[in-house]
């Protein structure tokens, strides 16, 4: 029992190190801002709909959802003028997108781990925990691909890669901690927190990437290379489940 949170936290961290291990190779390989930008966002988005939406309407239904989008949307507004207002990173104008975004999806994402955790305590050990740590490692791989990816190409390197995959899964071994002693898990308040961080990993896609790979090529190119990535999440969880 006393190892739960450790192994949660291994497996989180190694589905976001291979996917920041992609995402470095990624970038190797991109042919301007506007294919990355359009790339990434439909990663995302992709992420969302086919996993972290269906996932929350399954704990807590549609109200919630609609609730805990709201006051996301609400959050991310909050902390986006935050961030405009006390953060400047670097002196470059793309570069500031690419910190901004990544800072705000591996926050998010991390929020978005916490109630994974709690759930995934009452389990370890039992078959369904094994099931669940397997899942857990591939679905952080596409999740590893949409932080790293910005923070990569706004120059950071793998000192900022550990940095950041402890903050990602930091949350899931103390939600893991916690839902095996106390045995929580009350599905609508983990809905809750889950749609919390969609709404603002959402608002990062469209706002922050998805707008920023219009201004760099065309709508139509941004929206082809957008549905391109859409499709490989739809792939890859078809394939991986």
């Amino acid at each position: 029992m006393g190892t739960a949170w450790i192994i949660s936290a291994f497996a989180s961290a190694l589905g976001i190190s291979i996917g920041g291990g992609l995402a470095w190779i990624m970038k190797g390989f991109q042919r301007g801002f506007g294919f990355i930008y359009s790339l990434c966002a439909g990663l995302i988005v992709g992420l969302l709909f086919l996993e972290m939406i269906p996932e929350s309407i399954e704990l807590g239904g549609w109200i919630i959802l609609a609730i805990g989008i709201a006051i996301g949307l609400l959050l991310f507004q909050y902390i986006h003028q935050l961030m405009d207002k006390i953060t400047i990173i670097t002196d470059s104008h793309q570069k500031d997108i690419f910190v901004r975004s990544g800072v705000l999806l591996a926050f998010s994402i991390a929020f978005h781990n916490f109630p994974v955790g709690i759930v995934l305590g009452p389990t370890m050990g039992t078959d369904i925990g094994g099931l669940m740590l397997t899942t857990l490692v591939l679905h952080n791989i596409p999740e590893g691909i949409i932080v790293f990816t910005p923070l990569f190409l706004a120059g950071f390197g793998i000192f900022t890669c550990v940095f950041i995959t402890a903050i990602i899964t930091l949350p899931i071994a103390l939600g893991t901690l916690l839902g095996q002693s106390f045995n929580l898990g009350i599905p609508s308040l983990l809905a809750f927190m889950i749609n919390l961080s969609i709404a603002i990993i959402f608002m990062v896609a469209v706002k922050e990437i998805f707008g920023e790979a219009v201004r760099n090529s065309t709508l139509l190119f941004s929206l082809v290379i957008g549905l391109f990535g859409f499709g490989i999440i739809y792939l890859y969880m078809n394939f991986s489940l």
